[in-house]
């Protein structure tokens, strides 16, 4: 007997993972996604590895010191669309009190969330969540396999103008209580709309550095438009949205030691976030 662990008894229909359709159950065995209920299913015959399979999976949890734990999963997979699908997509139950997590497809909020393939690296994915609660969370992998094993993954945190790679390790920020549904997406790195290429592209031109308590900021090509300095929680401590010129000093932040993350805007409209220590 083997353990397939669903997030809904409504995410594929018993009969189909006991006998007839092979793939929900690969595409759930071993998920660790919101284990709400353990299914007991025998071995599928043999004739069904006639179908072969091919799948590229995330599982990327949501979490914080207190405890607070949820985890999605997000599978590229044969057989799945980029539009609902009954046979591989389940909306989350919500059953956690204090937060929730899920990405977003088609005005539904996933705990697992199918898509087509091949895969595709400009394909961005919406996250959203709900927190009970003001403070802090982490976003970070939790495993992944198939091609997404070696594939930067990206969070962009469209409140803070931050991309990170979560292969580097798991984003912190700070947020308010309240449901959230637009302030977070997942990219692979081929997305112009998300700037991932021009945050790859453009960190040549800007040099930013720290000493005797001032941020500088020099861009090499074109002028500096706007700048925001960010703690690492996501809290706002700097913006200035018309500058002008190709230098920036700033002096108005207290020193640390401490990670800030200086976003900067140029007159060209490419955008990139730097960490600096301060």
């Amino acid at each position: 007997m083997k353990k397939l662990f669903l997030t809904s008894v409504l995410l594929f229909p018993i009969h189909s993972v006991l006998f007839s359709n092979p793939i929900p159950a690969h595409f759930a065995a071993n998920s660790g996604v919101s284990t709400y209920q353990a299914v007991e299913a025998t071995t599928l015959p043999k004739t069904t590895n006639a179908y072969q399979v091919e799948s590229h999976r995330v599982w990327i949890n949501l979490t914080n010191s207190n405890g607070v734990f949820k985890q999605i999963l997000i599978a590229y997979i044969t057989g799945a669309t980029n539009g609902w699908d009954i046979n591989y997509d389940a909306v989350t139950m919500d059953a956690n009190k204090l937060a929730d997590f899920y990405s977003i497809n088609a005005g539904k909020k996933l705990v697992i969330q199918g898509r087509a393939l091949p895969f595709d690296p400009s394909d961005v994915v919406p996250l959203g969540y709900r927190s009970s609660f003001d403070g802090n969370m982490t976003i970070a992998i939790d495993h992944a396999d198939g091609m997404l094993v070696t594939q930067n993954i990206y969070l962009h945190d469209k409140e803070t103008g931050t991309i990170h790679n979560l292969k580097d390790g798991g984003y912190t920020f700070s947020t308010l209580s309240g449901v959230f549904k637009d302030r977070f997406s997942i990219t692979y790195g081929g997305d112009k709309k998300l700037g991932v290429d021009d945050f790859n592209n453009v960190q040549h031109k800007i040099t930013v550095a720290s000493k005797d308590k001032i941020i500088s900021l020099k861009s090499d090509q074109t002028a500096l438009k706007e700048v925001s300095v960010f703690d690492i929680t996501g809290r706002l401590l700097y913006n200035n949205p018309k500058i002008g010129t190709s230098e920036l000093e700033i002096s108005s932040i207290q020193s640390g030691p401490q990670i800030l993350l200086v976003k900067t805007t140029l007159d060209d409209g490419h955008m990139m976030t730097k960490k600096v220590l301060f």
